[in-house]
């Protein structure tokens, strides 16, 4: 039997949003792209308009499938592709903090550390998994995920994306996605990254080889010349 090739995994996150602009709490609560949100999908469309996907994914929520729906409506040598939309890729729920300012998200995280800064949250605990546990922990209404649900999804989900794409050839797969998410998917494979804040329309890449994920990079502005290089 031949060995499989490669899936490379082009992990984005979604253009900007209102909420995001106003610094609100964005999981499952879904806020449209701004003006320079889609401005921005289309020209970094337009910049990876030369790379092939293979197939093309995103998170049921429409921020992130409007991007997707950009971006391969720029990408001359993928825009016969339908996005697959899955509501494994979903953005952490966050329950009663869904909408709510981010400095109040934060402040409560940071006081039930009993922590003055991230900084200092991040040298004390295995923060990734910290952060979305007291989410959970202060959630009065016990709808917000904790670490353990979250990752299990996602990495089922992503899973089965690339078992789904796997071929005797190497094949790139573009999955549009949020930051939390993405955060937490890098954390749990390799935590030597630093992967603190992700910037909207971000790539990392993580290649799937005969069962097992590995990180190449994150968090890339592909409108730079080094992804450019990256990637020709």
């Amino acid at each position: 039997m031949a060995s499989k090739g490669k899936v490379i995994l082009y992990l984005m996150r979604h253009g900007q949003t209102i909420l995001n602009r106003a610094k609100r709490t964005q999981g499952w609560c879904d806020g449209v792209l701004t003006e320079d949100g889609i401005k921005a999908a289309k020209d970094v469309g337009n910049k990876i308009k030369n790379l092939k996907f293979k197939a093309a994914y995103s998170s049921d929520l429409g921020r992130a499938i409007k991007t997707c729906e950009i971006i391969l409506k720029e990408n001359k040598e993928s825009s016969n592709l339908k996005v697959k939309e899955l509501e494994g890729l979903r953005e952490v729920y966050f329950g009663k903090y869904e909408g709510e300012f981010e400095s109040i998200l934060f402040k409560d995280i940071l006081e039930y550390l009993k922590v003055r800064s991230f900084k200092e949250a991040e040298e004390k605990y295995d923060f990734q998994k910290k952060f979305c546990d007291c989410c959970a922990i202060l959630d009065e209404t016990k709808e917000a995920e904790d670490y353990d649900t979250v990752i299990k999804r996602v990495m089922k989900t992503l899973e089965h994306i690339c078992l789904e794409n796997a071929n005797e050839k190497d094949e790139n797969v573009l999955v549009v996605i949020h930051g939390g998410i993405i955060r937490l998917i890098i954390d749990y494979l390799d935590k030597s990254f630093n992967v603190r804040e992700m910037e909207n329309l971000s790539i990392s890449k993580v290649i799937y080889e005969e069962g097992n994920f590995h990180v190449e990079c994150i968090n890339k502005n592909c409108c730079n010349s080094d992804f450019d290089r990256e990637n020709h």
